[in-house]
C-alpha cells in the first residue's frame, strides 16, 4: 500500500469513527426534545389546574366572605 493509499484508508476509518459519533449525538439530542417536549406538556397542564385552582380559591373566599358578612348582618340586626 502506497502512503496515499494509507492515507486515504485513514481518512475513510476517521469519517466513519465521526459519523458514528454524530449518529450517536444526534440520537441524544432526540431524547432531548422528547424530554423538553414532555417537560413543556406538564409545565402547560400544571399551569392549567393552577389556574383553575385559583378560581376555585378565590370562589370560595367570595363565599366565605359573603357568609361572614351576612353573619354580621344578622348580628347587627338582632342587637
Amino acid at each position: 500500500m502506497t502512503v496515499l493509499e494509507k492515507a486515504v484508508r485513514n481518512l475513510a476509518d476517521a469519517l466513519e469513527a465521526l459519523e458514528s459519533k454524530l449518529d450517536g449525538r444526534l440520537d441524544d439530542l432526540a431524547a432531548n426534545d422528547d424530554v423538553i417536549s414532555a417537560a413543556k406538556r406538564q409545565a402547560s397542564a400544571a399551569r392549567y389546574q393552577t389556574e383553575n385552582a385559583s378560581r376555585e380559591v378565590a370562589a370560595a373566599i367570595s363565599d366565605i366572605k359573603s357568609l361572614l358578612d351576612t353573619d354580621e348582618a344578622k348580628k347587627g340586626g338582632t342587637s
